[in-house]
């Protein structure tokens, strides 16, 4: 069973603003619903869940009115909040050892990614042997589109998106790389939110010319 995790319980200081980044409009549309209908499209998920907590009150009800499932964890850092979640799903539904026992997690603050994206991840991780995977992009690909990355691993930027076993939070990870603009784009700051309106006004003049 793959389960999908939706991260949406940090605080979001980058942002420089007072209201919950899972709501920041895009589209017309609160980010976070943007990360749930692709899940929500995605071949390869069989649940939702959402996470969240006490920095994001209105994300819970916005969740829980949408008729998501909501798991509030104590807001204290994704690892840890990762650890509370994964102790939440296990005292309803005990992990197995059966290979396919899948927690896939997703920050809220990607409103660009695609069940077509979920669904070849998850691929590249059932073929990659090992039990966790981290999906990064190239810091070349920020570079060579003026993006700016927020953390960087070596020659990678994590995208926030990721991959365990739900048995246990410390495992073997592949790193796999992507180079896409719908996991470049992670919105943490009023920055991305300009670079955002940018990718779709690109993606609009190419569509206009075709």
């Amino acid at each position: 069973m793959v389960t999908a995790v939706i991260m949406a319980g940090g605080k979001g200081t980058r942002m420089g603003f007072k209201g919950e980044k899972p709501l920041i409009s895009v589209r017309g549309k609160p980010m976070i619903r943007h990360v749930c209908e692709a899940v929500r499209s995605s071949r390869e998920v069989d649940d939702l869940v959402v996470a969240t907590s006490r920095n994001t009150p209105l994300t819970t009800d916005f969740a829980r009115k949408s008729g998501l499932k909501v798991i509030e964890t104590p807001g204290e850092g994704y690892v840890n909040d990762l650890g509370f979640l994964i102790g939440e799903l296990s005292s309803n539904n005990p992990p197995t050892n059966n290979q396919d026992d899948i927690l896939v997690t997703i920050t809220a603050d990607l409103p660009l990614i695609t069940g077509e994206i979920l669904d070849e991840v998850i691929t590249e991780y059932k073929n990659c042997g090992k039990p966790a995977m981290c999906v990064a992009v190239p810091l070349e690909f920020f570079r060579q589109y003026n993006l700016k990355p927020h953390i960087v691993m070596g020659d990678t930027v994590p995208s926030g998106l990721n991959i365990l076993r739900r048995n246990n939070t410390q495992q073997d990870e592949e790193v796999l790389e992507l180079r896409k603009f719908e996991l470049a784009l992670n919105i943490n700051s009023p920055e991305d939110l300009i670079s955002l309106e940018k990718y779709f006004e690109f993606k609009a003049f190419k569509q206009a010319i075709n």
